[in-house]
């Protein structure tokens, strides 16, 4: 059985927080979640958000981050500046808020735009 070793991450606490302290056990969709969580911590720690840019902020392979800045690219999350609208209760670090991120990258939820 292959594994991948991930090593701890920037805003570690914070994924643990979301996702719990065996975040990198979890199956493919919920890992995701957790993925989402270090994206947008980063983007809102103002790393660009493009795939290359956050892989390097975090020391996370692009192939393990894709599905779920694929997720968060292709609900608007970057280009609707939501991350920045949101920015009061993520600095908070409003679970609630989080959660969402969290559902956005894997897919489980849907940012509707107003």
């Amino acid at each position: 059985m292959k594994t991948n070793f991930i090593p701890e991450i920037p805003y570690e606490h914070l994924v643990k927080e979301i996702c719990g302290s065996q975040w990198r056990s979890l199956p493919p969709l919920e890992i995701s979640a957790a993925w989402g969580v270090a994206i947008v911590a980063s983007v809102l720690d103002g790393v660009k958000p493009e795939l290359d840019e956050i892989s390097s902020h975090l020391g996370i392979s692009s192939r393990l981050l894709f599905p779920a800045f694929s997720n968060l690219k292709a609900q608007g999350i970057f280009k609707d500046e939501k991350i920045f609208a949101d920015k009061k209760e993520l600095e908070s670090e409003d679970l609630l808020t989080w959660g969402y991120y969290g559902g956005y990258a894997s897919g489980a939820t849907h940012y509707r735009r107003s």
